[in-house]
């Protein structure tokens, strides 16, 4: 998603989609990001969107990798961001932890949005048990997230008759997630809670969380933030709002966030023009 042909490109950005979301949803979205010369990537996962593969399956943690040192690859010495929502939030803390350890370069700035931070919420106790066990025995195997537009945004009237004329013919969205991708999710998060200590600390970071999400539920989210080592970091927490904040009757609260904290990036963008 490239800024205007007028609009010098002075940094770059990796955005990680949510689990059966895809690139394409976003430009809206990172609007405020090419408007200000940020040129932002968004790939299709594996099962997602445009991409090949199983709906949900996102392939493993070998894929990942490789698709962020090509994604960096094309970034060349521009400032980066990484950023990313739900599963995409889990995602993009996993990449501040690598980075702070030395494992990636470290991002300039941060967006986190209404991360998947406990991927089994709401699961049984034997939940993480067999999950392990399947993954190696039925590991492509697909289960619904139970994730619904309900959870996701307030809709007024219009926005609702909308989403239900265009939910069931979108083959692009989907809530399906494979055995061996939720065995990954669920790894990087007890990994984050042990370590998130080790995250960038160089990184300016928003973090914006509804706090009427009930996929990522609040309390996670503001115990988290509280634990991101961050010299400048900030939190923005969206009254009444639900999964996805920038979605839906109340959005412009989010973009107005978003916007007052780019304007503090800019020292950062005006190093890369």
């Amino acid at each position: 998603m490239h800024p205007d042909d007028d609009v010098p490109v002075r940094a770059a950005a990796m955005f990680y989609h949510g689990q059966g979301d895809y690139a394409e949803r976003y430009p809206d979205v990172l609007e405020p990001f090419t408007r200000r010369g940020i040129r932002c990537t968004v790939t299709d996962m594996p099962g997602h969107g445009r991409s090949p593969g199983k709906r949900g399956d996102c392939g493993d943690e070998r894929f990942l990798d490789a698709l962020i040192t090509e994604t960096m690859a094309t970034m060349g010495n521009l400032p980066y961001g990484v950023m990313g929502h739900s599963m995409g939030g889990l995602l993009a803390t996993r990449h501040l932890v690598l980075a702070g350890k030395g494992l990636l370069p470290e991002p300039a700035f941060s967006w986190i949005s209404s991360p998947l931070l406990r991927p089994g919420n709401g699961r049984s106790a034997a939940f993480r048990t067999w999950v392990g066990w399947l993954a190696y025995l039925i590991p492509r195997l697909t289960i619904s997230t139970g994730v619904t537009p309900e959870m996701c945004r307030l809709n007024n009237e219009e926005d609702e008759e909308k989403a239900l004329a265009e939910q069931p013919c979108n083959p692009l969205w989907h809530r399906r997630a494979s055995i061996r991708w939720g065995l990954f999710l669920l790894k990087t998060s007890e990994m984050i809670e042990e370590e998130i200590g080790n995250a960038s600390e160089t990184t300016n970071l928003l973090f914006t969380q509804g706090s009427d999400d009930p996929v990522c539920p609040v309390k996670f989210a503001r115990e988290m933030y509280q634990r991101f080592p961050n010299k400048e970091k900030r939190y923005c927490e969206i009254e009444g709002m639900l999964h996805e904040p920038f979605a839906g009757v109340g959005r412009e609260r989010l973009f107005s966030a978003l916007e007052n904290w780019l304007d503090d990036l800019e020292p950062i963008l005006a190093a890369g023009a």
